[in-house]
């Protein structure tokens, strides 16, 4: 694959594809609006794709890190964040990732004591299962949510670049730790509590 294939010098504006995160609906959390700033300045910086594609390789992925940053650089995706509380503030769960809507970035409101740096990281990360998702074709996630061994694969890889990128000065880059109760599980459990274990849907 020739480096023209994604990267071409400049802003990036050359684009014919493009993430973009938009955090309209949470207009009251000022770190994740600078999150989101960072995140997409960074997904229109064509060095960003570059260092993805010169990266060996990544653990668990059948896609080669250049192909990864050419879906990347070429994907056409608006991602939306959303606001949560998760089921205890003792957790440190930073958000959850979204199957059935990749598109969506689930964010854990008591998680948000850390710098927009980090929140970028959790942003990007999402990205990357995003255009998974529309290239399904390929394998570049994670396997399960255990954080052990995880750190080369692709999203936590990518948005730990995304981190350094964003902050020069924030250089701790901790790993994204998912909520494994969604929501969405939580209501429909609420809602079945009340029938014998038998009667419950599985």
């Amino acid at each position: 694959m020739l480096q023209s294939d994604f990267y071409t010098p400049g802003t990036g504006d050359n684009m014919t594809g493009n993430i973009y995160i938009d955090s309209s609906g949470v207009r009251n959390f000022i770190q994740v609006q600078q999150a989101t700033q960072m995140a997409n300045k960074i997904l229109r910086n064509d060095e960003f794709y570059l260092r993805i594609a010169l990266q060996d390789s990544f653990d668990l992925a059948d896609a080669a890190p250049e192909t990864i940053a050419v879906l990347m650089r070429h994907a056409s995706i608006r991602m939306y964040i959303s606001l949560y509380h998760a089921l205890s503030q003792e957790k440190n769960f930073d958000g959850y990732d979204d199957e059935e809507h990749p598109s969506i970035i689930h964010l854990n409101i008591w998680k948000m004591d850390r710098s927009p740096a980090s929140i970028c990281n959790t942003i990007i990360h999402s990205c990357v299962h995003a255009v998974n998702a529309q290239n399904n074709q390929y394998y570049f996630g994670h396997g399960d949510n255990s954080l052990q061994g995880k750190e080369n694969t692709a999203p936590y890889w990518i948005g730990a670049l995304a981190q350094k990128i964003a902050s020069s000065e924030d250089t701790v880059i901790i790993p994204m730790e998912h909520d494994h109760y969604e929501p969405r599980l939580r209501e429909v459990k609420k809602k079945y509590d009340f029938l014998s274990p038998a009667k419950r849907p599985v």
